[in-house]
C-alpha cells in the first residue's frame, strides 16, 4: 500500500490527478470483454431477418381473444450480442424503440422460444404509418450502443394473402401430442418482387400464449405433423397459427402477411374415427361464441366438427350447402341423453332423445338446424374451447359446408326446459343416478 502511495504522489503518479487522464486510464483498465462485444442483427440466420415491416391480416378466434377479423401493422427486428446467441440476460436489459412521422413505440422482446432474439410490435393498421421505422437499440453494456437500424417500407399496393381454410387434425389415440395438421391452401400468385413463404407456429394458450414451436414450410406444403420435439401435454390447450406470407426475396423480410389461428386440445383429437375439422372462432352481436366451418363435403362420408359447448349448441348450415343427413354426439359422461330439436323453419322442435354415440339420422332431405341441450353445466365445458365437443355429422349431398355453431351459455327459456322434462319423464332412473352422481362429485 506504501508502495501505491509514494507512486501516487510522485511526479509520474500527479498526472492521474487530472480526471481526463484518469478517466482514460480507467477506460484502458477497463475489462476488454465488457466494451468489445456489440450488438447485431440477426442476418446470418436464413428465414430470420434483423429487421422485418409488414401488413398482417388475422381471422378471428376467441381463444386467442381476437374476437373479430383485424388488419394490422408489426414491426420489429431481431438482435443479439455478437458473441452469443438467445442471450435472456440482454433481452432483459435492452430496450428498442421504433420511430416514424413523428410517432415513436416501444418495441418489446418477444415470448418466442424458437424465436430468441426477437423483439416485436403490433398496432392498429394505419395508412399514414407504412414507411420505414427507425429502430433504436440501447443496452449500454454494449460498445456500438445505441444502434441504428431502419426496416423496408411497405408497399401500399401489396395486397393480401388469402387465409387457410378446412384444417383438420388427426392422430391415433397413443399419439395425440403428434397430430397430423392438414388444411386447404387457396391458390394465389404472389404480387412482383415477392415470393410466397408458409409457416406454422404452436402457441401454448395456457402458458401465457408462448409460442413453442415453429417450422417453415413449402408453399405447397398443406400438411404437418407436429413432433415430439414440441412437448406438447395430452391435457394442454394450444393454438395453431398458419401464416402465408408475401416476402421479398433478397432478404425474407415480409411485406404482407396473413394469420389463420385455429385451437385445439390433443385429449379431443381421437374421439371418433378420422380427422377432426377446427373452425374459426368469433364473437356475434350479442356476444355469443360462434365457429364457422369451411369443408369439402361428400355425401355419405362422416365429418368429425369440433365445436365448443357449455350447456348446448346450434348447428346451421351454409347458405348454399347441403343440408345436415345425420349426427352422433359424442360421450361425456352425462348420464343421460341429449335433448335434440331440429329446426321446422319457424321454430325449434323436439326430435329425440339422444344417447352419446348413437346415430340420428334426419331423414330425406335432412335439416338445415339443429339444436342440441342437455350437456350439464358442471362439466365446464368452455364455449371458447374448439375441441371440446367433437360431433359426428353427414350430409345430403357433394359441396361446401360453410356452416357455422353457436355455443349456447344462457338457461333456456322454461318452454324449453318444459320440454326436455317430457322428453326425459321416461327415464328418471337415469336422471336419479346423475343427480347421486353429481352429488358425490361435489362431495369428493
Amino acid at each position: 500500500m506504501g508502495d501505491v502511495m509514494r507512486l501516487f504522489k510522485s511526479p509520474l503518479g500527479k498526472l492521474f490527478h487530472n480526471p481526463k487522464i484518469l478517466a482514460v486510464a480507467v477506460a484502458i483498465a477497463a475489462p476488454a470483454a465488457a466494451r468489445a462485444d456489440v450488438i447485431v442483427q440477426n442476418t446470418g440466420v436464413t428465414g430470420f431477418p434483423g429487421t422485418f415491416n409488414f401488413i398482417g391480416y388475422n381471422s378471428s378466434n376467441v381463444a386467442f381473444g381476437q374476437p373479430v377479423a383485424s388488419k394490422f401493422l408489426e414491426f420489429g427486428g431481431r438482435f443479439h450480442p455478437q458473441g452469443s446467441n438467445a442471450d435472456a440476460a440482454f433481452l432483459a436489459s435492452t430496450t428498442v424503440t421504433a420511430t416514424q412521422n413523428g410517432v415513436t413505440f416501444n418495441v418489446p422482446a418477444g415470448n418466442s422460444i424458437p424465436d430468441p432474439n426477437l423483439f416485436d410490435r403490433r398496432i392498429a393498421y394505419n395508412p399514414n404509418l407504412l414507411g420505414s421505422w427507425q429502430l433504436t437499440v440501447t443496452n449500454p453494456n454494449y460498445s456500438n450502443s445505441p444502434l441504428v437500424v431502419n426496416t423496408a417500407a411497405i408497399n401500399p399496393n401489396i395486397g393480401a394473402p388469402p387465409f387457410i381454410t378446412g384444417i383438420a387434425i388427426s392422430g391415433a389415440s397413443n399419439a395425440t401430442t403428434t397430430p397430423t395438421i392438414t388444411w386447404n391452401a387457396p391458390a394465389f400468385t404472389p404480387p412482383s418482387g415477392y415470393n410466397q413463404a408458409t409457416r406454422i407456429f404452436i402457441v401454448d394458450l395456457n402458458n401465457n400464449k408462448q409460442t413453442i414451436w415453429r417450422a417453415d414450410l413449402p408453399s405447397s406444403q398443406t400438411s404437418y405433423t407436429i413432433p415430439a420435439a414440441a412437448n406438447l401435454s395430452a391435457n394442454g390447450h394450444y393454438g395453431i397459427v398458419i401464416r402465408d406470407d408475401y416476402r421479398i426475396q433478397s432478404n425474407a423480410t415480409t411485406g404482407a402477411s396473413s394469420h389463420s389461428f385455429f385451437d385445439f386440445h390433443p385429449t379431443a383429437i381421437s374421439q371418433f374415427n378420422g380427422p377432426v375439422y377446427v373452425p374459426v372462432s368469433s364473437l356475434n352481436a350479442v356476444g355469443e361464441t360462434v365457429y364457422s366451418f369451411h369443408i369439402d363435403v361428400t355425401h355419405g362420408q362422416s365429418y368429425n366438427l369440433d365445436p365448443a359447448a357449455a350447456l348446448g349448441y346450434i348447428f346451421s348450415v351454409g347458405a348454399t350447402g347441403p343440408n345436415f343427413a345425420s349426427v352422433i354426439l359424442p360421450e361425456l359422461g352425462l348420464g343421460h341423453p341429449y335433448g335434440l330439436y331440429i329446426w321446422n323453419g319457424s321454430t325449434y322442435v323436439h326430435a329425440a332423445d339422444l344417447l352419446a354415440n348413437t346415430l340420428y339420422d334426419f331423414g330425406p332431405g335432412g335439416v338445415s338446424k339443429f339444436k342440441v341441450l342437455g350437456i350439464d353445466e358442471s362439466l365446464g365445458l368452455d364455449p371458447n374451447n374448439s375441441t371440446a365437443f367433437v360431433t359426428k355429422v353427414t350430409f345430403t349431398g357433394d359441396g361446401l359446408f360453410t356452416g357455422t355453431m353457436t355455443a349456447i351459455t344462457a338457461v333456456p327459456e322454461p318452454s324449453t326446459w318444459a320440454m326436455m322434462i317430457l322428453g326425459f319423464a321416461g327415464i328418471g332412473f337415469l336422471a336419479y343416478r346423475r343427480r347421486n352422481r353429481a352429488a358425490a362429485l361435489a362431495t369428493a
